[in-house]
């Protein structure tokens, strides 16, 4: 994705602030950068590609994002989520089966538990940030309308 070297420089400036060394300040896309970025995708949650992309950029606090690029996030990390999520309780409900067949009756109920409790975690997480890109797609929708309201008066 082409971007300003303005951009980038804002950009490699705002992760190393949160902890991310994406080499020299110089406003080039480079190697460095785009391991930054990856890692920091990562932590957030984003699609970790390692391009400055809108979410990333948004995230970052250097371009506000679209709004319908953040309903479109919340909408990705409730379907991960709840695949992930559902993932886990199947994988608990297998080796429950598994020790039941063997007639391992607390040892089933014990792998059914680990298996919706990761389950759970996943769901939860997935769901948080869902609500959190839904929530600033709001934002973004009402600013952005109040600028462009503002510009043409």
């Amino acid at each position: 994705m082409a971007q300003g070297s303005r951009t980038v420089r804002e950009a490699q400036q705002a992760l190393k602030d949160k902890g991310y060394d994406p080499g020299p300040i110089d406003g080039i896309n480079g190697p460095q950068t785009e391991a930054a970025v990856r890692r920091y995708q990562e932590k957030e949650s984003i699609n970790a590609d390692g391009r400055l992309g809108p979410k990333t950029l948004d995230s970052l606090g250097v371009k506000q994002a679209p709004a319908r690029t953040e309903f479109s996030e919340a909408g990705e990390n409730v379907k991960n989520s709840y695949s992930k999520g559902g993932k886990e309780i199947g994988q608990g409900a297998k080796e429950m089966g598994t020790d039941l067949k063997h007639g391992h009756v607390i040892e089933g109920a014990k792998d059914i538990g680990k298996g919706v409790g990761k389950g759970a975690v996943h769901i939860g997480a997935g769901t948080g940030h869902a609500v959190k890109h839904a929530a600033k797609g709001a934002t973004n929708a009402v600013t952005g309308d109040k600028a462009a309201k503002s510009t043409n008066q």
